[in-house]
C-alpha cells in the first residue's frame, strides 16, 4: 500500500514516479522496568475459543502480545478508548490519499468521531467534512505563520484556512511536520494509530480478523468506489521518534510488508471483472539492475514482488537476490469477517486467509528473504488505516485502457485510450446513506513467537577492535552483518547525486555498503557516504578507520566533523583506493569541545561520475577502548557494557535471541464468578446457548436487537410539521409542549438507549420517551446548534428499560421560547 512516513531528506520520494503500499507489525513493548526485574505473569482474557499457544507445521508458539479491542465480538462492550500502551495515532499527507486523519475517538466525540473500540471491535470510520491539519513550518512564534496560522507547542506552523468556520487543527492526529504533512482542506476524515516505539517484534506469527468497507450493504451489492484500507507493517528504523535505537532509515530501506490492503473499486465488475479487490505487498530497497537510476537523489525505487494491483509493478524476474513467488490479488466476501494469518521467520514469511496455519492451511503467498531483502530480518511495527481515494482507492489503476468514459470510475473521461481518472475522481459515496459504512473493523490482532526461538546475527569483529571481548566501536553496525543501521548510513549530496545499499559481496567480507556515484559534482563533498550522530567527549583521544574499494582507482577524503553547523573538522585525511580493499587508517585526534560528529567518506568529484564505491569495518573508538553498548539484533537483554538493550514489560521476558517474548511458565485456569469465556489459559470456562452471547464479565446475555432507526416524518404528528433539511431524510419542526411524535407497533424488547438526532438555536429543550404511555426517559438539549431553517443537528441520548410492542412517543415539555426542537430521528439501540 506504501502509506509511510518518511524523514524530511526522503520526501522528494513521493514525487517522483514511485508509488508505494502499505504494512504494519508489532513488536517488544519496551518499559522502563530494570533488567534484574522477574516480571508478573499478566495474563489478560482472550476472546470465546482462542488460545495463548499455538501448534504451526510441528512447532510450538506461545502468545506474546494482543489487543482483542474489549473482548468478544458482539459482546455488548460499551465505548472506550484505544489503548495508548500499544496504538498511537498519526496524521501523514501520502499516496494522493483524500482525508486526513484526526484524533477524535467515540466516547469523548460521539457524533464524529473516527476512532471507536466498542462491542468488541475496533473501528476505523471515514466521513465526509474538511479539515485543515497541515503542520509543516517551524516557527518560534505566530508572526512566523502568515494569515490565520498559529505556531503550535510542537514548534510548527499549524495553518486554519479551509473556510469550514472553526479553528479545527486541534483535532488532527499528531503530525511532526518532518514527515509528508498532510494539506489544508482535505475533504474527508479518517483513522490510522500505529504500534512505534510501543509494540516492536521480529519473526513471529500475526493474526487479525477483520472486516472490510460497507460490509453491512446487502448481500450482492456492490460497493461504492473509493476505500482503501489496510493493516500493514513498516521496519521499527523508519519512524520519526527515536526510542531505544537510531529511526533514521528511510522508506524502502526499512522495508514495507502490506498483509492486508484492499481497493475497493474493484468490486465494481464494470471496471474490473476479475474482482481482485483484495491485495498483500512486500516492498523493500533492491540493488539495481543494468540501467535503473534511482528514483531522487539519495532514494530507491522500491521493488514489490507482486503483479497486484497493477499486473507488472513487481520486479519478479528472478534476477533479484534470492526466490520470490509473485503475489495476485484475491477475490473474497467483503461482506464478511475474514482472517488472516502471518508467519515469519529468518527465512520468509508466508500469509494466509482464512486457511490459517495452525489448521494445516495453504498459503495465499510465499516470499523468500534473499540478500537484498534482509529489511525483512528486523523489528517491525503495526500499521492500522482507513484511506480514501489515492493511490490504490483511485489512483493505482489509472491508465486503464479505454474506448469510451464508461469503462472510467464515475465517467471520468476517456483520452488517448486512458482513462483520466484523478485522485478522489472515483469516490462515489451516498454519504448521507452510507456514510456510516464507510468503516474498516477490526475484530483482535495477536502476535505469537515459536517457543524455540529465532537466530540473531553475530556480533562484527570490528565491534572489538582490540580482542578483548568487549565491544568498544561507537559504529554499532560497523560491518553491516544485519543491515539495520543504529547510526544512519546514509548518501548525501551537495551538487551530486547516487544510491546506496547493503549489499552481499559473500566470501569472508560478507554484507557491505554499496555506493554508486550517478553524478560526482564538482567536489569531493559533493557525494558524502556518512554515519553520524555520534556523541565524542573532550579531552578524549580517538582512533577511526574504514575499509574501501573503488571501481577506479582514486583518492579518497576522509573527515570527522561536527554534524551540524559549523561542521568543525576534528581529523581528515586522504586515503589512495584501489580496485581491492585497502584499510584507510586516519590519525588519532582529542576533540577540545564535547559534541555530536559524524564519520564523512566524500566519493564525489567530476571525473568519478558512472563509478562504484564500498564500505566495510568502520571503527571509531577511544584509544582506551572504552566498552561501548552493542544491541546488534537485540531489543532487550545485555548491552556487552552492563547494561540493557532494553526491558520487558509485565507478562514477557527477555528471550535468549533478544527480543520480549512470551513467558512459558504454567498459567493457571480461572473461572471464578464466569459462566462462559476464556479462562486465562486458552482454555474455555463454558458457552452460551444460541440465543445469547458471552459477554466481558463472562456471564450469558441476551442477543442485543438489531438498532432501529425511526424517521421523525414517519411518525403520527400531533401540533408539529415535518420540512425538509435533516440528514437523515426530512425533520419535523414546530415542535413545542405538549405536542407529540407517535410510532406504532415499535418492539422495544432488548433495546437500552435512545438517541435522538435534534437542532436548536437555544439550549435546555426537553422530550419525554414514553411508551404506551409510560415515560421511560427524557432526551434534553444542553447545548444550541443553530438556527430553525438550517440546524446544524446532533445527539441526545437517554438510557430506556421497556420490553414488548407497543406506541412509542416522543412528548414535548414546555419551554419559554416555543418551540423544543427540530427533529430528524429517534434511533433505538
Amino acid at each position: 500500500m506504501s502509506r509511510r512516513g518518511t524523514p524530511s531528506w526522503k520526501q522528494s520520494l513521493l514525487s517522483c514516479s514511485v508509488w508505494v503500499f502499505a504494512l504494519g507489525a508489532v513488536g517488544c513493548v519496551v518499559e522502563d522496568v530494570p533488567e534484574t526485574s522477574e516480571p508478573a505473569q499478566s495474563v489478560e482474557p482472550l476472546e470465546p475459543g482462542a488460545s495463548r499457544t499455538l501448534t504451526i507445521s510441528g512447532q510450538p508458539f506461545t502468545l506474546t502480545w494482543d489487543d482483542d479491542f474489549g473482548g468478544a465480538l458482539n459482546g455488548g462492550q460499551a465505548k472506550s478508548f484505544l489503548n495508548t500502551a500499544n496504538w498511537t495515532k498519526e496524521n501523514l499527507g501520502v499516496n494522493y490519499e483524500q482525508q486526513a486523519y484526526t484524533n477524535r475517538e467515540c466516547p469523548d466525540n460521539p457524533t464524529n468521531w473516527n476512532y471507536c473500540v466498542e462491542n468488541g471491535k475496533l473501528t476505523l470510520l471515514a466521513r465526509q467534512e474538511r479539515l485543515d491539519c497541515v503542520v509543516w513550518q517551524q516557527c518560534t512564534t505566530s508572526s512566523q505563520c502568515g494569515t490565520n496560522g498559529t505556531c503550535a507547542a510542537t514548534g510548527y506552523c499549524v495553518y486554519d484556512q479551509n473556510r469550514n468556520g472553526k479553528y479545527d487543527h486541534e483535532e488532527c492526529a499528531p503530525s511532526n511536520g518532518a514527515s509528508n504533512p498532510p494539506g489544508n482542506g482535505t475533504t474527508y476524515s479518517s483513522g490510522r494509530i500505529k504500534s512505534d516505539e510501543k509494540v516492536e517484534f521480529r519473526y513471529g506469527y500475526i493474526e487479525f480478523r477483520a472486516r472490510m468497507p460497507f460490509a453491512d450493504l446487502p448481500a450482492g451489492a456492490i460497493p461504492p468506489n473509493g476505500m482503501w484500507p489496510a493493516i500493514w507493517l513498516l521496519g521499527a528504523n523508519t519512524a520519526i521518534t527515536n526510542g531505544g535505537r537510531d529511526d533514521s532509515s528511510g522508506w524502502p530501506m526499512s522495508g514495507e510488508i502490506d498483509i492486508m490492503e484492499y481497493s475497493q473499486i474493484r468490486e465494481n465488475p464494470a471496471l474490473f471483472p476479475t474482482n481482485e479487490a483484495m491485495g498483500f505487498n512486500a516492498l523493500w530497497r533492491e540493488y539495481p539492475e543494468a540501467g535503473e537510476m534511482a528514483a531522487a537523489s539519495g532514494g530507491w525505487q522500491a521493488n514489490a514482488c507482486s503483479d497486484w494491483p497493477n499486473h507488472g509493478d513487481a520486479k519478479c524476474d528472478g534476477d533479484v537476490g534470492g526466490a520470490r513467488v509473485q503475489w495476485p490479488g484475491r477475490t473474497i466476501d467483503y461482506h464478511q469477517w475474514h482472517t488472516w494469518g502471518f508467519l515469519w521467520d529468518e527465512n520468509g514469511f508466508k500469509i494466509y486467509i482464512d486457511n490459517l496455519p495452525q489448521n494445516g492451511g495453504t498459503p495465499v503467498g510465499t516470499f523468500t528473504i534473499g540478500d537484498n531483502a534482509t529489511e525483512f530480518r528486523q523489528p517491525v511495527y503495526l500499521l492500522l488505516n482507513n484511506a480514501v481515494g489515492g493511490e490504490l482507492g483511485c489512483l493505482g489503476w489509472s491508465g486503464r485502457s479505454c474506448t469510451s468514459s464508461a469503462q472510467c470510475a464515475n465517467g471520468a473521461a476517456c483520452s488517448g485510450g486512458k482513462c483520466q481518472e484523478t485522485p478522489g475522481s472515483c469516490v462515489n459515496i451516498d454519504w448521507a446513506a452510507h456514510g456510516d459504512k464507510a468503516k474498516l473493523e477490526v475484530d483482535y490482532i495477536r502476535w505469537y513467537h515459536r517457543n524455540s526461538g529465532y537466530p540473531q546475527a553475530a556480533r562484527a569483529a570490528c565491534q572489538d577492535n582490540n580482542g578483548d571481548g568487549n565491544p568498544d566501536n561507537i559504529i554499532r553496525n560497523c560491518g553491516f552483518n544485519e543491515d539495520f543501521t543504529y547510526h544512519r548510513t546514509d548518501l548525501f549530496f551537495e551538487g551530486g547525486g547516487g544510491l546506496t545499499d547493503v549489499i552481499n559481496e559473500g566470501g569472508t567480507r560478507g554484507f557491505v555498503q554499496w555506493v554508486r556515484v550517478d553524478n560526482g559534482g564538482s567536489q569531493p563533498y559533493s557525494v558524502q557516504i556518512r554515519q553520524e550522530g555520534f556523541p565524542l567527549s573532550a579531552g578524549t583521544t580517538y582512533a577511526w578507520k574504514v575499509d574501501l574499494k573503488s571501481s577506479v582507482a582514486r583518492t579518497i577524503t576522509l573527515k570527522v566533523a561536527q554534524s551540524a553547523s559549523p561542521w568543525g573538522v576534528l581529523s581528515t585525511f586522504n586515503c589512495n583506493v584501489g580496485t581491492g580493499w585497502t584499510t584507510c587508517t586516519g590519525p588519532n585526534f582529542t576533540p577540545t569541545a564535547a559534541g555530536t560528529y559524524k564519520f564523512e567518506i566524500d566519493a564525489g568529484g567530476t571525473a568519478y561520475n558512472n563509478t562504484q564505491v564500498y564500505v566495510d569495518n568502520m571503527y571509531l573508538g577511544a584509544t582506551a577502548n572504552v566498552c561501548q553498548p552493542d544491541c546488534t539484533g537485540k531489543l532487550c537483554g545485555n548491552d556487552g557494557c552492563g547494561g540493557t538493550c532494553g526491558a520487558c514489560r509485565s507478562g514477557t521476558t527477555c528471550s535468549t535471541w533478544g527480543q520480549c517474548t512470551a513467558s512459558t511458565s504454567t498459567c493457571t485456569p480461572s473461572c471464578s464468578g464466569k459462566t462462559c469465556g476464556s479462562d486465562g489459559c486458552g482454555g474455555s470456562c463454558g458457552t452460551c446457548s444460541g440465543s445469547s452471547t458471552c459477554n466481558s464479565s463472562g456471564q450469558c446475555v441476551g442477543t442485543a436487537p438489531t438498532p432501529v432507526r425511526k424517521e421523525a416524518e414517519s411518525a403520527t404528528l400531533t401540533g408539529c410539521f415535518a420540512e425538509a433539511g435533516g440528514d437523515s431524510g426530512s425533520k419535523v419542526v414546530a415542535f413545542e409542549g405538549g405536542d407529540t411524535l407517535c410510532w406504532s407497533n415499535v418492539t422495544m424488547t432488548g433495546f437500552t438507549t435512545a438517541t435522538a438526532h435534534v437542532g436548536a438555536p437555544y439550549p435546555s429543550g426537553q422530550a419525554q420517551l414514553k411508551f404506551n404511555g409510560t415515560v421511560i426517559g427524557t432526551l434534553t438539549l444542553s447545548t444550541a446548534t443553530g438556527g430553525w431553517s438550517s440546524p446544524n443537528l446532533t445527539n441526545i441520548s437517554t438510557a430506556i428499560s421497556a420490553s414488548g410492542t407497543g406506541t412509542l412517543c416522543l412528548a414535548g415539555l414546555t419551554h419559554p421560547n416555543g418551540w423544543i426542537y427540530s427533529v430528524d430521528y429517534l434511533d433505538l439501540k
